[in-house]
């Protein structure tokens, strides 16, 4: 059905008619609005954040040395340590024997055993021959000694 131009309401009529759907969109424009703005804030505060979060990550790398001679550098220190902790273990290993004697002397039979299950496992854990022949002979002979004991109790 058409609408013809004698049958469109004029004057105060059709400023009513019009004024009354152009208010409504204009209240709908403006919780659109408001509503735009708060996410918008939203989005850009978070946006900040994962921005500084990266800007922290990025200052904690840079601050590293990624030339060639700073990775040598760095290689070297942790070869150092690495060192350092293989002299550690070898000392103690060292020390285990005597310590064996010792709760061999005044043990009983559970810290006997530990002791070799200790022993057995530092050598799976080393894994240089060179190493972890003695120290699987020193297990056994730990191992021997507790059955002696055992044998006489």
């Amino acid at each position: 059905m058409t609408v013809t131009t004698t049958e469109l309401p004029r004057g105060k009529d059709l400023n009513e008619l019009l004024r009354h759907p152009i208010s409504t969109l204009q209240e709908r424009l403006g919780t659109f609005e408001t509503e735009a703005r708060v996410r918008l804030r939203e989005v850009l505060a978070s946006g900040n954040t994962r921005l500084m979060e990266l800007d922290e990550a990025l200052a904690k790398v840079s601050k590293d040395d990624w030339t060639v001679p700073g990775m040598r550098r760095h290689l070297d220190e942790l070869r150092v340590r690495a060192e350092k902790v293989r002299d550690t273990a070898m000392k103690r290993m060292q020390e285990m024997p005597a310590d064996a004697v010792e709760k061999i002397v005044h043990g009983s039979r559970g810290p006997i055993q530990n002791l070799a299950k200790g022993l057995a496992g530092m050598a799976k854990k080393l894994e240089p021959d060179e190493v972890a022949k003695p120290v699987r002979a020193a297990a056994k002979v730990v191992k021997q000694a507790a059955e002696k004991v055992e044998a006489k109790a």
